[in-house]
C-alpha cells in the first residue's frame, strides 16, 4: 500500500513491486572527487546583472549556473595573469575611467 506523498518528500516506493537481483550493479555513478563535486554558494547580485545572466544563458542555450561558472573560470584565468608588466599611464587611465559607486 502506498500512502499519499508528503510535500517536500520524495515519492514513496511500493516495496511489493521491487525486484532484487543477485548480480552486482554494473552502472555505478563515478565516485565523488574534487573535479566533479559542486559546492553551492549564495551571492547577492544587482537586478540588472541577474537579468543579463538569465538572458545571456537562454540565448546561449545553457543554464545560468553553467554560464556563471564559465565566467568565473574566465575571470580566474585573467586574474592569475596579473603579474604582467603594464605602464603607469595605463594604470592611471584605467583608474580614472572607473565610475564611483554612487554616481548616476
Amino acid at each position: 500500500m502506498i500512502s499519499e506523498p508528503i510535500e517536500g518528500q520524495p515519492d514513496p516506493v511500493d516495496m511489493d513491486t521491487l525486484t532484487f537481483l543477485d548480480e552486482p550493479v554494473i552502472d555505478l555513478p563515478p565516485p565523488a572527487t574534487a573535479d566533479n563535486v559542486k559546492v553551492p554558494r549564495t551571492y547577492r547580485l544587482p537586478v540588472d546583472l541577474d537579468q543579463w545572466i538569465a538572458v545571456t544563458a537562454q540565448a546561449k542555450g545553457v543554464r545560468p549556473s553553467d554560464l556563471v561558472r564559465d565566467l568565473l573560470e574566465l575571470g580566474r584565468a585573467s586574474y592569475q595573469q596579473v603579474d604582467r608588466p603594464v605602464s603607469m599611464a595605463d594604470v592611471l587611465s584605467a583608474i580614472m575611467s572607473v565610475r564611483p559607486r554612487d554616481a548616476a
